[in-house]
């Protein structure tokens, strides 16, 4: 049964994907689309796409990924998750901090510049996550 709950949900999405314009399929915009309403959403527009379009079989695994949502679905599962998400962003930044502070202490200005980029980007993927995370809280507190 999960196989094929699994299978189900891995063909809606893969055929949901092929039904989105390229614009949406970008890692920016997973915030626009990480609460629970709006993957039901996004999955009910697919659903009546592919019902317009007479496309059963596509129908029949959006309609199990819409139930699935439906039934397991919380958004304070997803700001859980999200949350989480920060936590190993500041874990990341962490280490980065300490590579940075050995790279600086032997000197080596290559392996300097390199911690140093890595950290800008861990701090730049950390404040994406935050910003999200607040975001999210707002949307779900209006």
């Amino acid at each position: 049964m999960k196989k094929l709950w699994l299978r189900s949900l891995s063909l809606a999405v893969t055929g949901g994907l092929l039904l989105l314009p390229v614009a949406y399929i970008s890692e920016r915009a997973h915030a626009a689309d990480r609460l629970c309403e709006d993957k039901m959403r996004g999955l009910r527009q697919q659903l009546e796409h592919a019902q317009a379009h007479d496309n059963h079989h596509l129908v029949r695994g959006l309609q199990r990924a819409l139930h699935a949502i439906e039934e397991n679905c919380t958004n304070e599962q997803v700001l859980a998750e999200l949350e989480e998400d920060i936590q190993e962003s500041q874990q990341e930044v962490r280490e980065r901090e300490l590579a940075l502070e050995q790279a600086l202490k032997e000197g080596d200005e290559d392996d300097i510049q390199k911690r140093r980029e890595k950290l800008a980007e861990e701090r730049r993927e950390l404040e994406e996550h935050t910003q999200e995370l607040n975001a999210l809280r707002r949307r779900i507190n209006e």
